[in-house]
């Protein structure tokens, strides 16, 4: 109502300042013809028409304006516009007239109108400048719709523009935009941070500066970033809205976020793999927890005590430390988060049945944190088994060493000293007793030999990881030969020469390799004589030792297992231990051993195949 009225007193207002224009030209019309002296008619109208012309568009423009339905600002602006530029023509005017008049005493018609024209003329200018920015607009905003267009009918994104009144109201939209949010923009719009947002949507957004934030869309099941860019256009501001769907850009984000995560995490389990002590694995674990889950104080408790800290000299959360579940794996829930009294909250990771990691956040802990945190203590708990067999191996092959030093020195030395005084009564002892002595010499050499079997076994599992060298692999083969000549007489004993002239990776175990294969090749043997055919053939980088025999060979279904520990076979009266013994030597070698049909000489061939020294 008060809108309406006031429009229609700025209209009148018009209408009136044109009537009161009206009124001169009228009365100087008058004037003219009623007063001496007398003017015809016809000058005195063509003088006047003009004025009377202007002064009744005025009028007839008033009541235009009376009669449309515009806005009242805008035809208040038109009253105020016509008021002030009558009421500065009037004031120039009435300046110069009343200068001319009373001071210089003398009327100058033509330098009045002179004046009027020089005020016209600005004012025209004014005008002139008034309409060419108002083009000028016009142009920039037919220009940024013509770009609005292009960029709604390219893009896939939603997109629209914005005015905002009491409420944000959508003025033009692309069809992504309709066909997802259809005009309530202002769901969009709320989504803004309270640390971006003013009192009102307007204020937030009348500003010169885009605002941009994301937003998880209506039914919180997407991921958008909404960019919200001003275009102020007076006491009329507008925006250009775009609702990027981010979706899979995110989740790619996520995978590559968990991607690097596991990385790292192979990493540390790498690290882990190399620690030498379990201060050294505490450690790292905490370092690495660091990174995934970003604590504010962390630490490792074993057997309910404090054994390694970041940011604390004391358990986070000694209650949840009983609700883990020792045995857990990632996923499992094996990982407990809790918030303590004081609003912190402390995840619980179990490495073991005696310790566990925990990490204090003050805000939240999410669920890929957790999971990457219970990787992170698999790793720990792995590391920690690891380093307890190495302890366990570490005090067996101390014992096995002492054992090795027992066999290779004190029983060894005592053998030698019965074997010793054995030899000096065979003088000394009658024909009743040579047979219990020749018992006691038997029985000596079998210890012998067996003690010379053990301590094989014993260097070949003590020395895992013993250093091997540079063997010259003819002499030796020609020295166990000749050793075996002189033990086994009756036997005939070929070497295929010449042998390969080479270096294989190997250490002083070799000889009992070869020792025991030709042993064998004999005891072994049903014919009569025993016939051993040692060669050997040069590949690149390895070199294949074989020694055949014209025994009974060996089983097909059986080749496998002569190597087992304690496999003996049916004329065998040994201990079942030669045979993995060599296997074991020629593994550590990085070589292998297996068993074949000797061609040549009809019984069994075994072959080692051994890597040459570089």
């Amino acid at each position: 109502m008060f809108s309406a009225m006031r429009r229609r007193a700025a209209a009148l207002i018009v209408a009136a300042t044109g009537g009161l224009l009206l009124l001169f030209p009228l009365f100087d019309i008058w004037d003219d013809v009623a007063n001496p002296p007398i003017k015809p008619l016809w000058t005195t109208l063509a003088e006047n028409a003009i004025g009377v012309l202007l002064a009744g568009l005025l009028f007839a423009g008033g009541l235009w304006l009376y009669r449309r339905d515009w806005e009242d600002a805008y035809v208040t602006d038109a009253a105020l516009w016509v008021v002030a530029i009558v009421a500065a023509h009037g004031l120039v005017m009435v300046w110069i007239v009343g200068i001319q008049r009373y001071l210089q005493h003398d009327l100058k018609p033509y330098i009045i109108a002179l004046d009027a024209v020089v005020l016209s003329a600005d004012t025209a200018l004014a005008i002139g400048v008034y309409d060419a920015r108002n083009r000028r607009k016009r142009d920039e905003l037919s220009r940024e719709r013509d770009r609005l267009d292009a960029l709604y009918e390219n893009s896939v994104d939603p997109l629209a523009t914005v005015r905002f009144a009491d409420a944000p109201v959508v003025v033009a939209a692309n069809d992504a935009f309709t066909d997802r949010f259809g005009d309530r923009v202002d769901r969009v719009l709320d989504a803004v941070p309270d640390s971006q947002r003013g009192d009102t949507l307007r204020e937030t957004f009348e500003t010169a500066s885009t605002v941009e934030y994301e937003w998880a869309g209506v039914d919180g099941d997407r991921d958008y970033l909404v960019t919200v860019t001003p275009m102020p256009e007076g006491d009329d501001p507008r925006a250009h809205v775009r609702v990027a769907d981010i979706t899979e850009q995110q989740r790619l984000a996520r995978e590559e976020e968990a991607r690097e995560r596991v990385e790292h995490l192979h990493r540390v389990a790498v690290d882990l793999a190399a620690v030498a002590d379990e201060a050294s694995a505490f450690e790292r674990t905490l370092n690495a927890l660091r990174s995934t889950v970003a604590f504010d104080a962390a630490c490792v408790v074993v057997d309910g005590d404090l054994v390694a800290g970041r940011s604390t000299t004391d358990v986070l959360d000694r209650d949840a430390i009983e609700s883990v579940q020792p045995d857990a794996v990632p996923g499992d829930g094996g990982a407990l988060t809790h918030t303590t009294a004081d609003g912190r909250t402390v995840l619980t990771v179990p490495i073991g049945d005696d310790a566990v990691i925990q990490a204090g956040v003050d805000g939240d802990i999410t669920d890929s944190q957790v999971t990457a945190a219970e990787l992170l203590g698999t790793h720990l708990r792995e590391a920690r088994r690891r380093l307890a067999r190495e302890d366990r191996l570490r005090e067996q092959r101390e014992r096995l060493e002492l054992l090795n030093r027992t066999f290779r020195h004190d029983l060894l030395n005592d053998v030698n000293v019965v074997d010793a005084r054995v030899t000096i009564l065979d003088d000394h002892v009658d024909a009743d007793g040579q047979p219990h002595l020749h018992t006691v010499a038997q029985r000596t050499d079998e210890m012998h030999d067996r003690i010379q079997t053990m301590r094989s076994l014993m260097q070949a599992v003590e020395d895992d990881d013993h250093e091997l060298t540079a063997v010259p692999l003819a002499p030796t083969v020609k020295t166990q030969v000749s050793a075996a000549r002189d033990e086994h007489p009756d036997a005939a004993f070929e070497i295929d020469t010449p042998l390969p002239d080479v270096d294989v990776r190997a250490d002083d175990l070799l000889g009992d390799v070869i020792e025991n294969l030709l042993s064998n090749a004999v005891e072994h043997n049903d014919t009569d004589p025993a016939h051993v055919d040692v060669s050997a053939t040069h590949h690149t980088d390895t070199v294949a030792l074989t020694v055949a025999d014209n025994g009974p060979g060996v089983h097909p279904d059986r080749r496998d297992a002569v190597f087992d520990l304690g496999e003996r076979g049916d004329r065998s009266h040994g201990t079942g231990v030669g045979l993995h013994i060599c296997q074991r030597i020629v593994d550590s070698y990085g070589g292998h051993i297996d068993v074949t049909d000797a061609d040549d000489l009809g019984g069994a061939a075994f072959t080692i195949h051994l890597p040459t020294a570089s």
